[in-house]
């Protein structure tokens, strides 16, 4: 069986193409014969990202499953149209829906019309192609409200542990406890609370740090104002100790941290939560069945109470072995990639392509 995903080829820069990628490796050690193909760049076969190598627009037409992750091509999406009796095509939706909702609502707030994310793109695809898949229970749980014609499937997030190097060597740190937040950050991740947080910390644990990773460079006046204009550059001086932009690699600072704070309002994990707990990073988030550390949203009191919580079981307990385990035992992405071929199989069947 052949299998083409569209997806932006993004190194160490996209969540959704590390996954796209892990994706592929493990459908090819499933039999599959899969590839890549970037929607945003027409000129891109040859391009490379080490294994794997994108192929042309064209050669979708030859390939009878489609996986949609970031747009199709416009040309491509023109062909579907006319010959949709010739493809399956499966739509995997990273989400989040918060981020989409609030990107449009806010856009017509602005009287603009014309970014309809969620209430048009999202459940679009929902209706339109042979099978959606989302990747977690949030997610599924809205999604399904729109599921008009049954074709929605709920397949967990997960990482390629190969990747992860345990013996990786650790990053420098002196203070400790060094918590990090590493998500990229949205309107539904921020990692303003728990910068705001980092004093009342410090009150119980002097030596706690935080690295806030992954901050992007085109508003970086903003993140400078939030530390710079705190009173005595306090939260800078006395709370920080990495600041990194995101378009570099995370890992690195996260081999040798002691706790991940995960700032997603709904408590998804991201796949740099999985990654982090697959090193032995417990994580203190504000919702999710992967921890017991559970802090109320916005509530800097509660925040700073479950970090030093954390860190005071960490020295009492074996939760960094028992956080390994539980991400070797739930995030593996080769236990779900026979889900997805199971459902390329069954839907070309169902469609005899």
């Amino acid at each position: 069986m052949k299998v083409v995903h569209f997806c932006q080829i993004a190194p160490n820069h996209s969540g959704m193409y590390e996954s796209t990628k892990d994706q592929i490796k493990y459908e090819r050690q499933n039999g599959v014969e899969s590839d890549i193909i970037d929607p945003f760049l027409e000129k891109n076969a040859g391009l490379k990202d080490g294994w794997l190598e994108a192929i042309h627009w064209e050669k979708a037409k030859e390939i009878k499953v489609w996986v949609i992750h970031a747009g199709m091509p416009p040309p491509l999406k023109e062909y579907w149209h006319k010959n949709k009796e010739k493809h399956v095509v499966v739509a995997v939706l990273h989400g989040p829906v918060e981020h989409m909702l609030v990107k449009e609502y806010t856009a017509a707030l602005r009287g603009i019309y014309d970014d309809r994310t969620f209430t048009e793109v999202h459940i679009n695809m929902i209706w339109e192609y042979d099978a959606c898949v989302v990747i977690n229970q949030h997610e599924y749980d809205i999604s399904k409200l729109y599921d008009e014609n049954d074709r929605l499937h709920y397949i967990p997030n997960s990482i390629d542990l190969e990747r992860i190097d345990q013996k990786a060597g650790d990053w420098p740190y002196v203070k400790r406890p060094a918590v990090v937040v590493a998500d990229y950050p949205r309107f539904e991740k921020t990692p303003a609370h728990i910068i705001w947080a980092m004093p009342l910390v410090i009150e119980k644990l002097p030596n706690a740090r935080l690295s806030v990773l992954a901050l992007p460079f085109e508003n970086i006046e903003f993140w400078r104002n939030l530390f710079h204009r705190s009173k005595n550059w306090k939260l800078l001086k006395d709370c920080i100790d990495n600041l990194h932009i995101k378009w570099g690699p995370v890992m690195p600072y996260m081999h040798g941290a002691d706790i991940m704070v995960n700032t997603n309002f709904s408590g998804i994990l991201s796949r740099v939560g999985m990654e982090a707990m697959a090193i032995g990073l417990p994580v203190v988030s504000y919702n999710g069945d992967y921890t017991k550390y559970h802090a109320k949203i916005f509530d800097l009191q509660d925040i700073a109470d479950n970090v030093v919580q954390c860190w005071e079981d960490l020295q009492s307990s074996d939760l960094k072995q028992k956080t390994i385990e539980y991400a070797y035992e739930n995030f593996d992405r080769s236990k779900y990639v026979p889900e997805y071929v199971k459902l390329y199989q069954k839907l070309k069947e169902e469609k005899n392509v």
